[in-house]
């Protein structure tokens, strides 16, 4: 699929470029496994590129050390795809969604998230996308922003929000 071939190469971009500044700043055994990572190959489906987004080092890449990476623009080339029933909204609009398990908002996205089931969920932010967290009973969130987004969080018993 030429979408996921185009990000491909981005972020092979994006990935050069973040372990060339690790070099610049001594940290060589992060650049060292920034440059031998091969974790997106570019022959990925929809979905397989979606549980990548949502590893850990995906996560980190993203919103610490990708400087942007994927922006909004290739972000919103896989809008038509519906990637929603992935659990990535990108120009959602306002939306609410109730204990999901894993949500990736971006954009234009103002969304109302509630949680208050006993499990551990997910949620990360890029390019700009707002958020209000509702956690309450013993609902335990993980949330991870590029430093663009604004989340309100509101805890109730004995909750958890880690951010």
């Amino acid at each position: 699929m030429k979408e996921i071939k185009d990000a491909q190469g981005q972020w092979l971009e994006a990935k050069a470029k973040a372990a060339r500044l690790q070099e610049g700043k001594g940290n060589f055994d992060l650049a060292s496994k920034l440059n031998a990572c091969q974790m997106f190959k570019g022959d990925e489906s929809i979905e397989d590129l979606v549980a990548l987004m949502f590893t850990q080092q995906g996560i980190e890449f993203m919103t610490r050390l990708g400087g942007g990476f994927p922006d909004l623009a290739v972000f919103r080339k896989f809008k038509r795809f519906s990637p929603e029933k992935l659990g990535v909204y990108i120009d959602a609009g306002r939306i609410t969604l109730k204990n999901p398990e894993k949500a990736f908002l971006v954009g234009n996205t103002v969304a109302v998230l509630q949680y208050d089931e006993l499990k551990a969920k997910r949620l990360v932010m890029m390019h700009g996308a707002k958020a209000t967290v509702e956690a309450s009973g013993w609902a335990v969130v993980r949330i991870d922003t590029d430093g663009t987004c604004n989340v309100d969080v509101k805890k109730a018993d004995h909750a958890k929000v880690l951010r």
